[in-house]
């Protein structure tokens, strides 16, 4: 149980903390809570691909400086990409209308996914898992922990900022969505600095 309860707080200490995958699901949520938890579900399916990889013994493979840099690119081109659509959506933040339409559960998911896939601080993230579980007493257990504190996160987000948002007036949903604007492209630069600069 020890292990199990461990694997909970450490999830939510990697879940928890603001990055670009939250504030996502944020944006989306203020739109709809279905549309928040497939950001957090389709970043979440990444996890557990990642997860099945380190149970395969796979995942240290992709432990290579340049597969990270690859990433570091691509990662950083979708941030931008993403920080740009959530711009030009912010008119449309709490509206019920067709903007919703545009946004389908699977897009939603797939945005999640690869936001996720791409960045390749959550390959570093199972890489440290690894370090983890191996010094637990049940790996299992401490697995589950991990999964099921990100699944409380990732569902529990999106279900507060939409039963929040009736209090949220369209203009104070308009400069968030700026606001998360702004920390996406932030993100993007600081993910090129971090790999190729500051390394």
């Amino acid at each position: 149980m020890e292990s199990f309860i461990q694997g909970l707080f450490f999830g939510w200490g990697a879940a928890v903390p603001i990055g670009p995958v939250n504030v996502l699901i944020m944006s989306y949520a203020l739109r709809s809570y279905k549309l928040g938890a497939a950001i957090g579900l389709g970043a979440m399916s990444t996890d557990v691909f990642y997860l099945l990889l380190m149970s395969f013994g796979v995942l240290s493979v992709l432990n290579i400086p340049i597969l990270f840099n690859i990433l570091a690119i691509f990662g950083s081109i979708f941030l931008l990409y993403i920080a740009y659509l959530t711009y030009k959506s912010a008119d449309n933040m709490i509206t019920q209308s067709s903007n919703l339409s545009q946004n389908s559960f699977v897009g939603c998911f797939v945005k999640g996914m690869l936001l996720n896939l791409v960045n390749p601080y959550v390959i570093g993230f199972w890489l440290s898992v690894s370090s983890f579980t191996a010094k637990t007493s049940s790996v299992w257990l401490s697995l589950a922990g991990l999964t099921l504190a990100i699944a409380i996160w990732i569902l529990g987000l999106p279900f507060g900022v939409a039963k929040s948002k009736r209090f949220i007036s369209q203009n104070v949903a308009k400069w968030f969505a700026y606001i998360s604007a702004v920390l996406m492209a932030i993100f993007a630069i600081m993910l090129l600095f971090n790999t190729f600069i500051k390394a």
